[in-house]
């Protein structure tokens, strides 16, 4: 082994490491859980202009163990804040530290566009404290002719967990003339209650919901201009233009959002139920086939010469495996190739199945000679393992030759296939077209009202119909509508043989259906029927290589001279040659197969096991490589929150 290659083991070997002594400390982060019982804030507006914040966070620790909180505040809408004090609900005062973390230490850093403030205190798991930040900030109220105001993000939203209850309460000396409350920015009426206390200095907010992470809670008091000492800073001129374009926005919103939902509403509706209605509509026009009555409740022998395969993608508009196996088995019962059962493996218990070319006077279409072609190339003899992993890609071309077959046989007006492929490929261009207008139209309307995305879902639902519609699509001809209608009752017939006739008189030439009802897919329970009558074994099928010597030679004959292409044959009439109809071993359809024991029954297992073999070693693929009456003073009068100061986020580990 060369040293590259131990060296890049080594550092696979110490990544795994790494990644398994770090996968408990992710389970034990991922493990704590807390929640924030309540969240109160208590906030007094004092005569110099300034105002003192004291925050208290009742926490419940639900799982994990705790050693420190703590507080982010950007510095936004104020300009200083000091005075920090911490305490706790056991009555500890912690002690403002410049670093370390000691319990009942707090430490407090200034980067100089926000402050964070970490405490620290013992160990706590599974319990409830309370932790009581103060703070006094500066030059942080806003200042109007007609009233200054209070702007506070009191209950920040960059938290991890809910806040189940909490309160606000506003001092200030003065009376109170307006008051709001908002959550990320929204009016909160609806979310939480505010009520004036006697004297009109006292306001106390109260949410009436829990408030979840990522939601700040942000309150707004005006009281008469000139009750407390300061003046316009230069950050109020940006605030209130942010909070009037906000208000613009909120007032564009209320006048074209109930339009644009109206508007938007009415086009998904056009497309959710328009939209199938016109599939249906082009369906009825062009896929749909000829109505044909019920010719008869079944015919008891194939209504015209179509070979199997051909009278299987008919009635299912598919080329499938079925088929193509369908016609493997008429060229078998034609006596163009033979099928031998074959042991192999130490104790015999692996089985495989060998083809082999026989009579080359055999009339042929030109899928069968393909289809040939296809299995032995140029060989006389072929097992069926030797196909597995390489005819998977022979099959694109022998379906393609399929439906090309009852295109000319003009039984469908064109080809199935390229019919569905064409509607297919329309369906993929408006699923994609519904894709592009559902983001487009939620990218610039989202923000006025959620039923931007109504119309690209409707055109999505459309699409999808559009893409099952593309299944129904290909259409008969009237000609193929009224074939398919008899050999419908054919295969009625097949399918339920047991009613329409007597089995025991046609155990005799039982195979002679046999590829039409493998077509059809009612094989298995049609060679099951037989098998209880003690039907013989078909003669094309050899369950022993020991007896193909000499059994084909009178079995088979001499060939003739030369194959004989057919561009209609197959199946039966003009295209089945006398003394070429297959049927049990020895010619005499029973005798034979009597005395080598080869009824039906004995051999159904391995008969049924070459249908399901051929389909699935044909079709195998190597592994892949590859507020209060009056108006606001100042900044904005509809309200529109998101303009204080405050905020920013917290937690615990």
């Amino acid at each position: 082994m060369s040293p590259h290659i131990r060296r890049l083991q080594s550092i696979a070997l110490l990544a795994l490491l790494v990644c398994l002594l770090a996968l408990p400390l992710v389970a034990h982060a991922q493990e704590k859980s807390l929640v924030w019982e309540r969240f109160d804030v208590d906030i007094l507006v004092k005569s110099d202009g300034t105002f003192d914040v004291a925050e208290h966070q009742r926490i419940r620790f639900t799982a994990g163990t705790f050693t420190f909180g703590y507080r982010e505040i950007p510095v936004n809408n104020f300009n200083f804040i000091d005075n920090w004090a911490m305490t706790d609900s056991s009555g500890n005062r912690y002690r403002l530290v410049s670093g370390g973390s000691q319990p009942y230490t707090f430490t407090v850093d200034d980067s100089g566009y926000r402050y964070v403030i970490r405490w620290y205190f013992p160990p706590v798991a599974d319990t409830s404290e309370t932790y009581s930040l103060s703070y006094t900030v500066h030059d942080g109220l806003r200042f109007y002719d007609g009233g200054d105001q209070l702007w506070w993000k009191a209950i920040y939203s960059d938290r991890s967990f809910p806040v189940l209850d909490g309160r606000v309460n506003v001092f200030t000396p003065a009376e109170i003339q307006e008051w709001a409350a908002y959550i990320n920015g929204r009016d909160a009426t609806d979310s939480a209650s505010a009520t004036v206390l006697e004297g009109r200095k006292t306001i106390v907010f109260d949410l009436d919901r829990r408030l979840n992470s990522g939601q700040d809670f942000e309150v707004r008091v005006q009281f008469p201009h000139g009750s407390v000492a300061g003046s316009v800073q230069n950050w109020q001129a940006r605030a209130d233009e942010e909070v009037a374009a906000r208000e613009a926005e909120q007032a564009y919103r209320d006048t074209w959002g109930p339009l644009a939902t109206l508007g938007f509403g009415a086009l998904g509706a056009l497309f959710l139920f328009g939209g199938p209605a016109l599939l249906y509509l082009l369906w009825y026009k062009l896929g749909r086939d000829k109505p044909v009555d019920i010719v008869a409740d079944y015919l008891p022998e194939p209504p015209d010469d179509l070979p199997p395969g051909v009278a299987g993608v008919l009635l299912d508009e598919q080329a499938d495996m079925q088929d193509i196996v369908a016609t493997l088995v008429d060229l078998a019962r034609r006596k163009a190739i033979s099928i031998t059962e074959e042991k192999k493996g130490t104790f015999f218990t692996s089985t495989d199945f060998v083809y082999r070319r026989e009579r080359d006077d055999v009339a042929l279409t030109g899928f069968e000679s393909q289809l040939l072609t296809s299995i032995f190339g140029k060989k006389d003899e072929v097992e069926l393992s030797d196909l597995k992993n390489k005819f998977y890609n022979k099959i694109p071309k022998l379906k393609k030759a399929l439906y090309e077959d009852v295109t000319a046989r003009q039984l469908f007006l064109r080809n199935p296939e390229s019919v569905r492929n064409q509607y297919g490929c329309l369906g993929v261009l408006l699923l994609a077209l519904a894709g592009v207008v559902g983001i487009a139209l939620v990218g610039v309307f989202g923000d006025l009202t959620a039923a931007a995305f109504l119309p690209g879902f409707g055109m999505g639902v459309t699409a999808f119909g559009f893409l099952i519609l593309s299944r129904f699509m290909p259409k008969k001809t009237d000609g193929g509508s009224e074939s398919a209608a008899r050999w419908q009752a054919f295969k009625r017939y097949l399918q339920d043989i047991d009613r329409y006739t007597d089995l025991e008189a046609q155990k005799e030439i039982w195979d002679r259906w046999l590829p039409y009802a493998i077509a059809f897919g009612v094989d298995k329970s049609y060679i099951r029927k037989f098998e209880k009558v003690d039907a013989p074994a078909p003669g094309w099928y050899i369950p022993n290589p020991t007896l193909y010597g000499p059994y084909r030679r009178w079995y088979y004959g001499d060939g003739g001279p030369g194959p004989v292409v057919s561009e209609t044959g197959g199946g039966l009439g003009k295209l089945a040659r006398p003394g070429s109809e297959g049927g049990s071993l020895g010619g005499g359809l029973s005798d034979a197969s009597r005395g080598l024991g080869n009824s039906l029954s004995s051999m159904s297992a391995g008969l049924g096991a070459m249908l399901t073999s051929a389909s699935s070693t044909m079709t195998s693929r190597p592994a892949s490589s590859s507020s209060s009456g009056g108006g606001w003073s100042g900044g904005g009068f509809s309200g529109g929150g998101g303009g204080g100061g405050g905020g920013g986020g917290g937690g615990f580990g």
